[in-house]
């Protein structure tokens, strides 16, 4: 009815169109040469910063079409032509040109109808000139603006750079004339050697102090008493004077026998022994001096042989021990001040290293830059910026639209379509799932993340590990993300944090029901993500019938799974190494059954339990073959990837109840 309607009221009316060839309406660098390496890491420039691809993107063109068709685009020639530039947009149309789907449009085609032949050509005219006119002008203003950012950039990595070195310079040792790694070493070393001191004066004070509770039980003295006796035995005027009481006293024995006491002999006897006994107290005083009083000084000096030696020996160990315990108390110091220093440093060196790291990436940024600045300053001198006419304006056809009848059977033809079109879609989205909340509802799994659609992958250099075969990759650096993959990294770095906060195990198999989707693009930078965190992971193609890892990084292919499972060799061939190691699936030359038989599998994950912080598997899809499920018995978990229209939930439903699982089956992962 609608169709019938506009025929009625409407008269026909006239068209003409022409192509124009647009640049890119962001600003690219030439190309650069690649390296002569083999996969991804020979595709990327060796220190180009990321900027947008040479040929527009479909948000580009879109925007330039709206651009394109504004009032402020429209209103010379709507000036011109004497009309508003509402009734100017109404008649136009611009649409883009593709070559295939597959490829960016690069060609506009810009359509204008009237019911007057001569205005539409005099409009197209107008349009083409207006439009590249605007094509020079905004190209050129867009180069300066590229130029402008690029320089605020350098300024700021510049300004990074002088306050990293500032920061460098502030947490290095004062006076420190070697690298922290080094005076760490000669530390560690000098402490070692301090202790190791230590320990042997302890042991010498332990073994003397034993000696000298014995010889003291033995002997019953103080170590001042024995110093006494010592140097009152080596006293000749106190040994001499000693001779002469102990001859007193075999007098008064004699004199005994014969007199009693009391009698003047005897008594006189007594009174010179007293006065000797005087003396000998003078004299041992004099020898003992202030330093080692004693209380009865002159009976230390009756000491036989035996006991003069027992006593040096008593003093002997009695000095060995306060020397060693002496020794023992003046290196606690320097090694306490050594001690302290190593605590300092270590708790440096993570800082340093830190530091050191960002600098290295701040002159990388830097480097590429300064690349972008010279293709940027190039493209302005060479002033070549106009966009390209592709018809000839002058003899464009201006031709009549469809005729009324061709309309009205259009029309019903289209409804017809749309009709079918509709039922068509609404069964469609009946089959598949179209939202993350559908699967968690649908399937009762914990849903562990959402990856966003993005253009691109990750940017990685690889270099193939040489152990005595050439069987592995490793990552040895991960670039910056371009455009709007960084929000899939993002996602990544969320999924590996609620993996971490389940629980994950020591391996996990990627498993979904079918074919593309997304496990290969799930696994590979999930296990970025972990390795960002200073795990060390093992990423493996697991899909041994249609390998993918090896395409999607652009890797050959030579030697991988595949030849381990078959030599059983992957204690020696596999070696643990930092960060990402990625294994592909190798060359198959028996049937996948046989290699990934249990025994096989459990063998090599067992190999190589010890080696890597994490394992993860790319397994084949659970409904194409039994791959996948003999991977499952043999991980710690498994996690479910799903693509939003494309996964259905019966597929789902029948791969996981014809799936005997052994292994925990952690949540579910969302490609949008």
């Amino acid at each position: 009815m609608a169709t019938v309607t506009y025929v009625v009221l409407n008269p026909p009316s006239y068209e003409a169109r022409f192509r124009l060839l647009v640049e890119p309406t962001r600003t690219t660098l030439p190309d650069s040469p690649a390296a002569a390496t083999e996969g991804i890491a020979g595709t990327l420039p060796e220190s180009q910063p990321a900027l947008p691809p040479p040929i527009p993107t479909q948000s580009d063109v879109e925007t330039q079409i709206v651009v394109l068709g504004s009032d402020k685009v429209l209103a010379p020639v709507a000036e011109q032509m004497q009309t508003s530039t509402h009734d100017l947009s109404q008649r136009l149309t611009i649409r883009p040109v593709r070559p295939t789907e597959a490829e960016p449009a690069k060609v506009l085609e810009v359509t204008y109808r009237d019911r007057d032949p001569e205005r539409v050509s005099a409009v197209l005219h107008a349009l083409a000139e207006t439009f590249m006119a605007y094509g020079q002008r905004d190209r050129h203003q867009q180069l300066e603006r590229t130029l402008s950012q690029i320089n605020k950039d350098i300024e700021q990595y510049l300004t990074e750079l002088e306050q990293l070195q500032r920061d460098l310079q502030a947490v290095q040792p004062t006076g420190a004339s070697l690298q922290p790694s080094e005076q760490m070493r000669l530390l560690t070393e000098q402490y070692r050697q301090i202790h190791s001191l230590r320990q042997a004066a302890r042991l010498k004070a332990v073994e003397a102090y034993g000696r000298f509770q014995g010889l003291q039980q033995q002997l019953n003295m103080t170590p001042a008493e024995a110093l006494a006796a010592a140097n009152l035995s080596a006293s000749p005027a106190y040994q001499q004077q000693l001779a002469q009481i102990q001859d007193v006293d075999r007098q008064i024995a004699e004199n005994l026998a014969i007199f009693r006491e009391g009698t003047p002999i005897l008594l006189a006897l007594e009174e010179q022994r007293n006065a000797l006994v005087a003396q000998l107290q003078t004299i041992a005083a004099e020898v003992i001096g202030e330093q080692y009083r004693v209380e009865n000084p002159t009976a230390l000096g009756f000491q036989g042989a035996v006991s003069q030696t027992l006593i040096t020996n008593y003093l002997m160990a009695w000095i060995e021990y306060d020397t060693q315990q002496r020794y023992d108390a003046k290196l606690a110091a320097p090694q306490a001040a050594i001690a302290r220093e190593l605590q300092q440093l270590s708790s440096q060196l993570p800082k340093l290293g830190r530091i050191e790291n960002r600098i290295r990436t701040a002159h990388h940024s830097l480097e590429g830059l300064n690349k972008a600045r010279q293709a940027v300053q190039l493209q302005l001198a060479q002033d070549n910026f106009a966009w390209q006419l592709l018809t000839d304006i002058d003899n464009t056809p201006v031709i009549p639209t469809v005729s009324r009848l061709h309309l009205l059977l259009l029309g019903a033809i289209a409804s017809l379509a749309v009709g079918v079109l509709a039922v068509v879609i609404a069964d469609a989205l009946d089959n598949t799932f179209s939202s993350a909340e559908q699967v968690q509802a649908t399937l009762k799994l914990p849903l562990l993340g959402r990856i966003p659609t993005a253009e691109g992958q990750p940017n990685i250099r690889l270099e193939q590990i040489a152990k005595i075969g050439n069987v592995a990759w490793r990552v040895t650096q991960v670039l910056p993300a371009i455009g709007d993959y960084e929000q899939v990294q993002e996602a990544f770095h969320h999924l590996y944090a609620n993996l971490a906060l389940a629980g994950h195990g020591r391996s996990l198999a990627i498993i979904s029901p079918s074919h593309g989707e997304g496990r290969t693009s799930v696994a590979l930078n999930l296990a970025l993500a972990a390795t960002a965190t200073g795990k060390n992971v093992l990423l493996i193609d697991g899909d041994l019938r249609r390998p993918a890892l090896h395409r999607y990084l652009g890797l050959n292919d030579g030697q991988g799974l595949a030849d381990l499972l078959a030599q059983g060799e992957a204690s020696d061939r596999l070696a643990p190494q930092a960060g990402l190691t990625i294994l592909t699936a190798g060359q198959l030359r028996q049937h996948p059954v046989h290699l990934l038989s249990h025994e096989s599998l459990t063998r090599f994950m067992g190999a190589i339990a010890d080696r890597f912080d994490w394992v993860i598997v790319d397994t084949p899809p659970l409904l194409s073959a039994v791959d996948a499920k003999l991977w499952s018995a043999v991980v710690d978990q498994t996690l479910l990837v799903l693509k939003l229209h494309q996964s259905s939930p019966m597929n789902v439903r029948r791969a996981l109840q014809e799936s005997f699982f052994t292994t925990d089956l952690l949540g579910v992962v969302v490609r949008e």
